[in-house]
């Protein structure tokens, strides 16, 4: 039980290092994970919802692309714009998503390696719920500060 707390305390941390890795390469990169998993749901829900009733066969995927491309720029552009116009606003914005995809992150590895989205830390559920929530909150500041870092040095 140890080691597999330990396993996938590494494992986190190792793919926090990976994202703030990436986030170090700049503004293209710290919106990347924020896009796929935006574009994504759009496109999971889009793709049944609304292109299979306007195109058939092969020309389904165009329309999925076209979304994905559309979401990644409407994104880029509203979180630029909002980070210059309305920087406390955008702090809030920025650890909401920080979270999200940090959140995502946490349940997909916990998932993958063990099987169950939240991990057994305690025997209470309630507390163990809260205590993986405790996690993806702490593991969210470091990428929320990351991100603040790359979006005020490419405003500036």
């Amino acid at each position: 039980m140890f080691f597999a707390i330990l396993f996938s305390i590494v494992i986190i941390l190792l793919l926090l290092r990976l994202v703030t890795w990436m986030m170090g390469l700049g503004y293209v990169m710290a919106v990347v994970v924020d896009v796929l998993v935006i574009g994504g749901c759009s496109i999971y829900y889009a793709h049944n919802e609304w292109f299979v009733h306007i195109a058939s066969g092969k020309a389904v995927y165009f329309w999925d692309v076209l979304l994905f491309v559309l979401i990644g720029f409407v994104y880029g552009v509203i979180v630029v714009l909002g980070t210059s116009m309305f920087p406390r606003i955008a702090g809030l914005f920025h650890y909401i998503i920080a979270w999200i995809t940090t959140g995502f992150l946490y349940v997909f590895i916990n998932y993958a390696v063990f099987g169950v989205v939240f991990g057994p830390l305690l025997d209470n559920e309630q507390m163990n719920t809260v205590v993986h929530i405790v996690i993806i909150s702490v593991l969210a500041l470091f990428i929320y500060n990351s991100r603040m870092r790359i979006f005020k040095q490419n405003l500036t």
